[in-house]
């Protein structure tokens, strides 16, 4: 059998293998390397052959192919996918003062925290350049990309396998002999500044609206419908981290694992440095402070990273981010403005913020005129007067901050502006509890507490109440048609039609929204009651360990150590709960909205996944472990996951009511704490014993 070109079949595929590992050889050089190994119109004359050659034999066409890379009609939309391995954010600090303070912290995760007088213990640590871009999760298996999907909510992201194709420091398939069954690699997709410049000048001499910075440009660009447009806005890409199935051969280190990504073929940034204990990082830090203005492309900060990938198991995480990791942060860019008035802003809690309004000014790639002044003892620091001259900055480049005031330019006879006495919005006498730096409305009808918590039950992180706007909740709200969450439920079509801007089939759309989420998962039910210090992330562990509202509020008035067991909740947590649990209003907002029927607990679904079975079901029930070391086998997190599965609690702390230490190498205080209160300690395969019904739960000596 002849193909159209002339080669036979076999010829075909042999040339076809050829001409893909010449091109990806050379695209390694010129996107990865920054070293062109072969001239443009070769690498065209080759590219055109291929395409020519998989034209005449579509079926020899594999994912990996160069000619993959631009993907031809556009998506329809993108799907969400779970992450195999969560992507989680990044702690930040933004000053060596707080970048101490999470090195101590990192010390007492480990065990390792210096006694009295002793020298601060030097850990081995990796600093790289923070890019500027938006995190990617890469899947690989058997060496070939079949996945990319964005950060999202770190669980679970939009798949953007097409787009990813496009972005030639992306190796479709890597460049290794016997590559492992599966990968998972995480790095940063950018612009870099003169492709930025490029493209904006070439959307102003179309009239298109300009991006705002290089990474809105990225974001925006990742998330086209249309791969062909992403190809042509030629994004860049950066691999820090790697994921490898468990085994022997892989990395022990951070930095022998970005050696192993430039091995793969991935470009990974050279800008990185080894060092023992803070200083070596402080000076990098203050190194690139200057030179990173001479980077081709933006990085706001440096990472901080523990180097050893066994130590860093043994660190862990908090709910949110690994302990051994930070994100050390450059000042923001800061420029002057002058403050046109003060007004005050009602939160959900009651907490009266004041806010500082002036001339717009540009900072950080957006226009910038509101800024929050926190509280009344910041107001005060500032020292504040009406016209003044402010200096405003981007606290961690998100959230605009009035940095300080410009005294020498106040105008003759301006005067101190103050918190105002009474609630801006009910009139109410304001409060200020001593010790408390928030002065807050205690009028529980007051329309703004009420709109806040309304906004924040409806919310997209809460019950995701689709219909439900701040514009239609200022209506009912201000009409007196609602006054609690409560009363949400007991509306009628006919009078949600009756409204400004709403008609009947918005009406039907909305009573159907309502009804549907008396079905949502109980952790977002949970964090919709907008119980203070209970996030998404905390309540997800609550709603893990209890059932049901019952189950959380009886641990909260009458076992409070029960919620303090839970990984991550601790007693500040604990004693919220407590409060909002015994305020005989949230006693009867639940029974409310139990009897309209939102559930508040667990759904069958959540139960039949498992989300609640850490609420004692299990062989461990009501006992309480400690984790401490470095284990054989097991990393901490499948320790707690298998404990918390048989009813198990997992503690950070050694007391008392601990049941067992469970101890590997390098323990530390914990251990010594532990034979000091008499608690059992097990080592890993005691542990395991345990944890598959073995009546001997006597205890054993550590792993050496």
């Amino acid at each position: 059998m002849q193909t159209q070109l002339g080669f036979p079949t076999a010829s075909a595929n042999q040339r076809l293998s050829e001409l893909r590992l010449l091109l990806t050889r050379a695209a390694h050089a010129y996107y990865v390397l920054d070293a062109p190994e072969m001239e443009d119109p070769v690498y065209d004359r080759l590219y055109r052959e291929l395409l020519e050659l998989e034209a005449a034999n579509p079926e020899l066409v594999t994912p990996d192919s160069p000619t993959q890379r631009v993907g031809g009609s556009p998506s329809e939309g993108f799907n969400n996918v779970a992450h195999r391995i969560g992507l989680l954010s990044l702690d930040n600090a933004f000053s060596i003062e707080e970048l101490e303070s999470w090195y101590r912290r990192l010390l007492n995760a480990l065990d390792r925290p210096p006694a009295g007088a002793e020298a601060v213990p030097p850990l081995a640590l990796v600093a790289e350049l923070k890019i500027d871009g938006n995190a990617l999760a890469l899947s690989y298996e058997h060496g070939v990309l079949v996945r990319a999907a964005t950060r999202g909510d770190g669980e679970r992201g939009e798949e953007i396998t097409a787009n990813v194709r496009t972005i030639g420091a992306v190796p479709l398939r890597l460049q290794l002999d016997n590559p492992p069954e599966w990968i998972e690699v995480r790095g940063e997709a950018f612009i870099p500044d003169a492709t930025f410049a490029a493209i904006n000048t070439e959307r102003a001499s179309k009239g298109e609206a300009l991006f705002a910075n290089p990474r809105n440009a990225c974001a925006g660009t990742l998330r086209q419908l249309d791969p062909k447009v992403v190809a042509s806005r030629r994004l860049d890409f950066f691999a820090y981290t790697l994921h490898l199935p468990s085994g022997p051969g892989g990395p022990s280190s951070q930095w022998e694992a970005l050696q192993w990504l430039k091995a793969a073929g991935f470009k990974v940034n050279p800008n990185a440095q080894r060092g023992e204990g803070l200083a070596a990082i402080e000076a990098f830090f203050a190194h690139w402070d200057e030179g990173r203005r001479q980077l081709p492309y933006a990085t706001d900060g440096v990472v901080v990273k523990l180097n050893d990938l066994r130590l860093q198991d043994a660190a862990g995480f908090t709910q949110k981010a690994p302990r051994w990791a930070i994100a050390l942060k450059y000042a923001a860019e800061e420029a002057p403005s002058k403050l046109l008035r003060l007004s005050c802003q009602v939160g959900r809690t009651g907490v009266v913020t004041p806010v500082a309004e002036f001339e717009p000014i540009p900072l950080a790639g957006t226009m910038v005129g509101r800024a929050t002044l926190h509280n009344a003892d910041r107001l005060a620091e500032l020292d504040l007067c009406g016209g003044d001259t402010i200096v405003v900055r981007k606290a961690g480049e998100i959230i605009p901050e009035v940095v300080r005031v410009l005294p020498e330019l106040r105008p003759a006879g301006a005067e101190r502006l103050y918190l105002p006495t009474r609630c801006p919005e009910c009139g109410s006498e304001l409060v200020r509890e001593q010790g408390e730096a928030a002065t807050r409305c205690v009028n529980s009808s007051c329309p703004a507490i009420l709109r806040g918590t309304l906004r924040h039950w409806v919310g997209k992180g809460a019950l995701d109440i689709d219909g439900l706007g701040s514009k239609l909740i200022e209506q009912l709200v201000d009409r007196g048609l609602v006054g609690s969450i409560a009363d949400l439920y007991r509306l009628d079509g006919a009078l949600l039609s009756s409204l400004e801007r709403m008609g009947d089939t918005s009406a039907v759309k909305l009573m159907a929204a309502l009804e549907a989420s008396k079905q949502q998962s109980w952790y977002r039910q949970l964090y919709g009651l907008g119980i203070h210090h209970v996030g998404e992330v905390n309540a997800k562990a609550l709603a893990k360990a209890f059932a049901s509202a019952a189950d959380l509020a009886g641990a909260a008035t009458e076992s409070p150590d029960r919620i303090t067991a839970v990984f991550g909740i601790g007693p500040e947590i604990a004693q919220s709960l407590q409060q909002w649990f015994g305020t005989p209003a949230n006693q009867a907002l639940v029974k409310e909205l139990e009897s309209l029927g939102v559930a508040l607990a667990a759904t069958e679904a959540e139960r039949a996944e498992g989300l609640s079975r850490g609420n004692g079901n299990g062989h461990l029930a009501g006992q309480t472990f400690v984790l401490t070391g470095t284990l054989p086998k097991l990393s901490r997190r499948d320790a707690q996951g298998l404990i918390e599965a048989a009813g198990g609690k997992v503690s950070g702390s050694v007391s008392k009511k601990t049941s067992f230490v469970v101890a590997g190498e390098e323990a530390g205080s914990k251990l010594a704490k532990a034979g000091a209160l008499g608690v059992a300690v097990l080592n890993e395969a005691a542990l395991l014993a345990l944890l598959q019904g073995s009546p001997d739960t006597s205890p054993v000596d550590p792993a050496p």
